[in-house]
């Protein structure tokens, strides 16, 4: 059985060609992320991307570089690795070390992915992966009518069919941009996200409205301390709800069930990794929730890991994987997009290529 024999972690910083805003007053100007690498005895690597959110989980890069480098690395030195269930045991006792989502997150990804390399298993079959292609969706800004159009049209162009536009500052213009989005793109599709802004009285209203448009889902409309409210809204609107920002790990998840509050459940594999996503991909399931990946802002690299984990056939709706589309990065080695679609077989062999391009060019640093 390979060990692990070193986990180390540097900056990765990635321009957008433009800020990404949502919420209320909430900006992403650039991705001032975190690649996180594990190496094992027998030569295999994994590699991730910490995507810290210091509005969202409290973390920075210069905070997930010092936890990695002082309490989750020393934790993994040396420690065994066979199966999938012992890199979830791992990444169950670094979860003694509070919060730091994004940074455990990253290095349970990594150790998945070293070990798949290790068993000379392509990543998708050792997630369980099923499907030949994956669906994709765009995410879009909040911002005036001309710049959400233009955005679509730039995602349009480039493949996408399905968006996620994001809502909240006024949603009856909101909801006249839908409506033209709609007329415009008559071949696309289009869900909302409200993160936690609608009126607690007028939600149903509006989300029936939205529905009646032809509006696909809305993620987060309600304040996620609202929990009985959220529980009722579901019942009381024709629109599916999704459920993200209420379920950051598996304890919130059987908390949302508990309460009924969701319809579909949006993984973050950046923020749970492969142990604990799958995990909560097979307890919503279980209760016949439907279910989408999403990529948390990822850089290409984060996109394609979050592909693979959402080949699953669990994963029944467009997944969150072309973030990569907004940064100002070379990503001519990205997989062809085809018909709104990844073809997965090429998201694997993207992904390879970045690994060893990685690899090489860190040999290169220390030769």
């Amino acid at each position: 059985m390979p060990t692990i024999e070193r986990v180390s972690c540097q900056p990765l910083h990635v321009p957008l060609k433009s800020a990404l805003t949502w919420g209320r007053g909430h900006e992403l100007p650039a991705l001032q992320h975190v690649l996180v690498r594990v190496d094992l005895s027998d030569g295999a690597i994994g590699i991730a991307e910490a995507t810290p959110r210091p509005s969202i989980y409290g973390e920075t890069s210069a905070s997930v570089q010092h936890i990695i480098g002082e309490e989750l690395a020393p934790r993994l030195q040396g420690r065994c690795l066979c199966d999938f269930e012992s890199v979830a045991r791992l990444s169950a006792e670094l979860a003694h070390i509070k919060a730091n989502n994004t940074a455990r997150g990253a290095l349970d990804i990594a150790l998945h992915q070293a070990l798949a390399q290790s068993r000379d298993q392509p990543l998708r079959d050792y997630l369980g992966g099923t499907r030949e292609s994956l669906r994709l969706s765009s995410i879009v800004s909040t911002g005036d009518k001309d710049m959400v159009q233009s955005d679509v049209a730039d995602a349009y162009k480039q493949g996408l069919r399905v968006f996620k536009v994001k809502i909240g500052h006024n949603i009856l213009a909101e909801s006249d941009n839908l409506r033209d989005l709609m007329a415009a793109f008559p071949a696309a599709r289009f869900y909302v996200d409200a993160n936690e802004t609608l009126d607690i009285e007028t939600a149903p209203q509006t989300l029936d409205a939205l529905r009646k448009d032809g509006v696909l889902y809305c993620e987060e409309p309600l304040p996620v301390h609202r929990l009985r409210e959220r529980s009722r809204l579901r019942r009381q609107t024709s629109m599916p709800l999704i459920a993200d920002d209420s379920a950051f790990t598996p304890r919130e998840l059987k908390r949302e069930l508990d309460f009924d509050t969701f319809d579909i459940l949006n993984i973050k594999t950046a923020r749970t990794g492969y142990s604990q996503s799958r995990q909560m991909l097979l307890a919503a399931a279980a209760q016949g929730k439907s279910a989408m990946v999403g990529s948390q802002a990822s850089s290409l690299l984060g996109c394609l890991q979050a592909a693979l984990f959402a080949s699953r056939a669990e994963v029944d709706c467009p997944s969150e994987c072309s973030f990569y589309l907004k940064t100002d990065a070379d990503v001519s080695h990205a997989p062809r997009i085809v018909n709104g679609a990844w073809h997965l077989e090429d998201v694997e062999a993207a992904l390879q290529r970045f690994k060893i391009a990685i690899a090489t060019e860190a040999q290169r640093h220390r030769g």
